[in-house]
């Protein structure tokens, strides 16, 4: 009970997320019930928690306990982390915390282009939120995906969904959701203020890079405000063999949050600005040169008679620049192209409790308005990408939990989501596009997705040391406007950095996937135990398919059409165990394999086996930390775009830290301490000329280095 109570406590904490919004009375179900959920909401569930045998969210960190780090609750699939200082220092970014989830893997093609990865699928197939906001890069080749508009430093929690979701955590996704809270605001207990702030450094050798962070607020019991922002720049990174040109950046990001407690309930205004100069991406064809965005949001949590109430509003903007001259050699044709991505967004939800029961409903909206077009420097002749794109998705659901005894639970839910998506004629276009443009202007843009959600979870739980859970899911995505609008053969792919030129199609259909997945958990007081396993089916895939139609390079060029079967499956497992009350060991790893079949060839850019390994030990204000990181080789690839195979790889780092007080910590770590060289398999394809790295050759990572952090708080 007092754990249960502590986990809806620290849950509280985050600001919208996808744990706030799917909390229910039972547990591990928290991540079940509707998206819009709250503080209020959760302050209703503490109210009337009833005793379960689940562990509690865990705050990193704490490392004298067995459950200190990614916490598996909820469905099959789900895993929850507030990361610590000692993450953030080992990190580069948001995406570098999903290393350690079971499932999860991340796409790279750039040092700032973090793709998140679930069970295979990736990119606009996993929904991403961050602080509720659903992001759409504003580069056709995702090299801004949406985890680059947040901070490794600012994250207060992250929650990972894989797979199976509950439908009140999103349409319009395959293979999971992924939620980042960043600021979170804090108010008194009392009639007196509060004030709290942070500041955080870290200097890494491995690119010359500095990290400079800090976050702080002033607060009483009603009435709170903060801040927090960070700056990072980086040089080229080092491999053994040199170093890898054009992966430098500079980034910066500002956030401010303020909140009012009222009768009925916390009323939040946020508003954040991200700036980004010089980041490459070698395995992309032109570089992010310019990404000015920036976010208001407000959000309502209240409880009343009936139940409790969320809604929140967003609204995103980008604008992005990118070249391919200003940061890697020029070419035979120097192009830029400017591109803007606005998102807007509101969700509403309800939950009421009724007994043993829990009903919830709610409707979201999500708009994005896109436009991107590219241009000769030289000559200044231009040519439009996608010219007043616009793709809007309502969705509406309903969901149903019941706890039938102490030992059986149950989950239903149903969605509905229309997406509509149009775009303009193609206005301007370079001379040889001249018949792809009059094609595509002559025919519908107009289109009309409408698709139903459904999912079931059953949770069996015997007896104190063990539980089991069943979940089944039938999901449902629209195409992009990447994958419909593409009018004319383009190296934009949605960052599958493959060098193809990509077509869209414009009468695709959306994919649709079973889902079966089941979840195993074995526990005692010093160790835990999961297992995972799973299958995905996927009805109408979308991915590129060879045409007679060659590109420039004699290569037939990819057209994004329906694939009329693939499927995913494999497993993922997690074990912890608390050899000694400060010494703790945790293991991972996660397999999936891909296939099209239809073609019975493999799905593209899938990542191996992989996993790790860390032993934490912790002897007073000293904590040191040894990990090993693996991945075994990747021979299962995709022979329509000549995937190349990746050998496996095994990285050991060490990590030691000092607390000389509750005030400020040091930290020195090691990464890749025997200097291997290695490339990961999702690492992307060098496309830049005059580096240590071949044309070609997989991106290599990162050599020994030692990175140096203190923080400071108060």
């Amino acid at each position: 009970m007092k754990q249960e109570l502590c986990m809806i406590r620290n849950w509280k904490r985050a600001s919208v997320s996808l744990v706030e919004a799917v909390g229910s009375r039972c547990g591990l179900w928290m991540t079940a019930l509707v998206l819009c959920g709250g503080v209020a909401r959760l302050s209703a569930l503490e109210a009337r928690l009833q005793p379960q045998l689940l562990p509690p969210i865990i705050v990193i960190g704490q490392t004298d306990s067995l459950e200190s780090d990614w916490t598996s609750g909820g469905l099959p699939g789900y895993w929850s982390r507030e990361p610590s200082v000692a993450d953030c220092a080992g990190v580069q970014d948001v995406a570098g915390f999903l290393k350690a989830v079971p499932g999860a893997a991340v796409v790279r093609n750039g040092p700032q282009t973090g793709i998140v990865q679930l069970r295979g699928l990736s990119g606009d197939r996993v929904r991403v939120a961050v602080d509720g906001a659903t992001i759409t890069p504003a580069c056709p080749n995702h090299m801004d995906p949406p985890l680059h508009y947040a901070s490794a430093s600012g994250v207060q929690n992250l929650n990972v969904l894989a797979g199976i979701t509950p439908v009140s955590a999103g349409g319009d996704n395959l293979g999971g959701a992924v939620q980042v809270d960043t600021l979170a605001l804090r108010f008194a207990t009392n009639h007196n203020m509060l004030g709290f702030g942070e500041a955080m450094t870290t200097f890494r050798s491995s690119n010359d890079g500095w990290d400079v962070s800090g976050q702080g607020g002033v607060a009483n019991d009603k009435l709170g405000a903060a801040y927090q922002g960070s700056w990072q720049t980086a040089n080229d990174l080092r491999f053994p063999g040199g170093r890898v040109r054009d992966t430098s950046y500079d980034t910066q990001q500002h956030g401010v949050q303020t909140g009012l407690k009222t009768d009925s309930g916390l009323w939040s205004v946020d508003a954040k600005v991200t700036r980004t100069r010089d980041a490459g991406t070698p395995a992309l064809p032109m570089d992010m040169i310019e990404d000015d965005a920036w976010r208001v949001g407000l959000r309502h949590a209240g409880e009343y008679t009936f139940g409790s109430l969320e809604s929140r509003f967003y609204y995103h903007s980008i604008e992005h620049l990118m070249d391919n001259y200003s940061l890697r050699p020029a070419g035979a044709m120097r192009m830029f192209s400017p591109a803007t991505s606005d998102d807007l967004g509101f969700s509403l939800g309800t939950i009421l409790p009724r007994g043993v029961h829990s009903f919830g409903a709610g409707v979201d909206f999500h708009r994005n308005a896109f436009d991107a077009h590219q241009q000769n420097a030289v000559t200044g002749l231009r040519q439009d990408t996608l010219n007043e794109a616009e793709r809007s998705r309502v969705g509406v659901y309903a969901e149903w939990q019941a706890a039938w005894s102490e030992q059986w639970m149950t989950l239903v839910g149903v969605r509905s989501d229309t997406v509509w998506s149009d775009a303009a004629n193609v206005e301007q276009f370079f001379a040889p596009s001249r018949p792809d443009a009059l094609a595509f202007n002559a025919q519908n843009h107009s289109f009309i997705e409408p698709n139903f959600d459904a999912m079931a979870c059953v949770r069996f739980t015997p007896n104190d040391s063990s539980s089991y859970e069943l979940g089944f899911a039938r999901k449902n995505r629209a195409p992009s406007l990447l994958e419909r609008y593409l009018w004319t053969p383009l190296s934009a792919s949605a960052g599958q950095a493959d060098g193809r030129t990509y077509l869209g199609t414009l009468d695709l259909d959306s994919e649709v996937s079973h889902q079966v997945s089941a979840s195993a958990r074995w526990f005692g007081k010093r160790w835990e135990v999961r297992l995972t396993p799973f299958y995905n089916h996927v009805s109408d895939y979308i991915q590129g398919t060879p045409i007679s139609r060659l590109d420039s390079a004699g290569k037939p060029v990819l057209q994004f059409q329906n694939v009329s079967e693939a499927e995913l499956y494999g497993a993922e497992g997690a074990l912890q165990l608390a050899l000694l009350t400060n010494l703790i060991f945790r293991t991972s790893a996660s397999y999936v394999r891909g296939r099209n079949l239809e073609s019975d060839d493999n799905l593209y850019r899938i990542a191996p086996f992989h996993g790790n390994a860390q032993l934490e030990y912790r002897l007073g204000s000293w904590q040191n930390r040894v990990e090993l990181e693996w991945a075994a080789r990747q021979s299962e690839t995709s022979a329509y775009n000549a995937e190349p195979e990746t050998p496996g790889s095994a990285l050991l780092h060490l990590e030691t830290g000092y607390r000389f007080n509750q005030h400020f910590l040091a930290l020195v770590g090691v990464q890749n301490i025997f200097d291997e060289h290695y490339a990961d398999h999702l690492g992307g394809i060098n496309r830049v000329t005059g580096s240590d790295v071949a044309v070609g050759e997989r991106i290599p990572g990162a050599g020994r280095f030692i990175y140096v952090s203190a923080n400071v708080s108060f």
